[in-house]
Formats: C-alpha cells, structure tokens, sequence
C-alpha cells in the first residue's frame, strides 16, 4: 500500500490521499474546488433531497461522498472505488462521517461481472487511473506540451493493480434493492458507458438523475446522451470547467422528470 497522507485542500479542510514522491502538483486541490467551491454537481437542475440515495462511482478519496453527507446528514451513500491505494484513503476520509450512513465497495463497475481485472493507477494523479490507459496519450501530450518531457513519468507513470468488476444492478440489490436511487454520479475515465450497460431496465426506472464525466472518445458523448434520452431523461451537456478543451472531457446531467 502507498503511503496515504493528509492534504490540507481548503483552510481547515484536510482529506488523505495517496502520497507520490516526487510528484508536481496535488490533484486533490482542483477536487475539492470542482466539488465543494464551483458545486459542479449541483448544476442544471441537479439536486439532493433530505434522505438523498446517492451512487457515487468512481469514487477516488471520497470528495463528493463527503459533500453529499455535508449537503444531506440523513443521505445514504454507497462509494466504489477499485484502485487498492485510493480505496485506502477512501476508507479513512469516510470514516469521519460519523453516523452517516455511507458504505464504501472496492470494486469497478461495467456491463458484466469480471475477477481481477487490470487497471492502470497513476499514484501522482490517482484520479485518472483506468481501465483503459490507451485513452490517457492526450494527457501525457498535455503534460509533455505544460511541463516538458521528463515530467510525463513523475505526472503519469504507472501502476498495475487488479479489481474485480461488478453490475451495478448487481450491486444495488445488495445495497438497496427498492425505491428510487436519486442520484448516480459516474466518474470512471472511459468505462461510463460499460457502467451504464450494467444497469437492468428494472433498475433503470429507479434512477431519478445522473451526473456523468465523459470524455468524449469515438463518439462516447453521443452514445450516452441517446441512451439516457431513451430512457426518458432530460439531458444537459457542457465542458467540464477547468480542464483543457484537448481533454475532450464534459458533464453530462440527466433529470428524469417523470420522477
């Protein structure tokens, strides 16, 4: 296990995460902004009801589980996150939820159950680790162009580790088998639509909104919004702030109003 340290990501606000020697820059600080400053989850009709039921996919350390808990004492939240070292950190930050009733899975998600899986973890940049580290040479050309060559290895060398991959069906009859689900966060660097194609029709008509982080890849964008337009979902998209539009990264919102 990596060494998973405190980093201080606001005055008197301090999560864990894990610790890379050497590394450029903290990835946790643009987090914490994206989610608790910029409230980018909260957008376009989003919201949180008192006794929210929160899926938080792609968890990482935790921060939006965190922000819901803080948005919605009474919330029940259920957190995956399959990166050994980053489901550690996880563990910790939630465990300072007090009574909350947040529950955490180290596990990835896609359209059919898999064992040990590999995955590509990043330990400087443990957010975009993936299952599909073929999707990451924009960013390492990104990183080339910002901070010159040498800094590709120190941002972005790489880990294997192995998860298991599980239903998200599969998953919710274990967490909660009835009533409405009100919210699906999904951050998964390029398994979002295998996340997605775990979810059985049953299962599909509890889910009352989505919020997705896409990256737009041989037309991933448009995939995702048809199928959620199908199912009944109004949807919004917009570039995700603060990341370089080379990225090809957006938000995908999604409200169903029959809910």
């Amino acid at each position: 296990m990596a060494d998973i340290r405190p980093v201080q990501v606001a005055e008197g606000v301090q999560v864990f995460a894990p610790y890379a020697e050497g590394a450029l820059f903290s990835e946790m600080h643009f987090i914490y902004n994206e989610v608790f400053v910029e409230r980018d989850y909260l957008q376009h009709g989003i919201h949180l009801p008192g006794s929210a039921r929160v899926v938080d996919v792609g968890a990482n350390v935790g921060m939006f589980s965190l922000f819901v808990v803080e948005e919605c004492p009474d919330a029940r939240v259920l957190a995956l996150e399959p990166i050994p070292d980053i489901h550690q950190a996880l563990l910790r930050n939630l465990s300072g939820c007090g009574s909350a009733d947040v529950s955490v899975v180290r596990a990835a998600l896609g359209r059919r159950r898999e064992e040990r899986v590999p995955f590509t973890y990043f330990p400087a940049l443990p957010g975009n680790s993936t299952r599909h580290p073929e999707e990451k040479e924009l960013n390492k050309r990104l990183v080339e162009e910002q901070f010159g060559p040498e800094a590709v290895e120190r941002v972005l060398g790489a880990v294997e580790v192995e998860a298991d991959v599980l239903r998200l069906s599969d998953v919710l009859r274990e967490w909660q088998p009835e009533g409405p689900i009100d919210l699906l966060k999904i951050d998964v660097e390029g398994s979002e639509l295998e996340v997605l194609e775990g979810l059985d029709d049953s299962d599909w008509r509890r889910i009352r909104q989505c919020v997705i982080e896409v990256q737009d890849l041989d037309g991933r964008l448009e995939t995702i919004v048809s199928m959620l337009g199908a199912r009944g979902f109004t949807v919004v998209t917009e570039r995700a702030g603060n990341i370089p539009d080379v990225l090809r990264h957006w938000m995908v919102y999604a409200v169903d109003e029959k809910g």
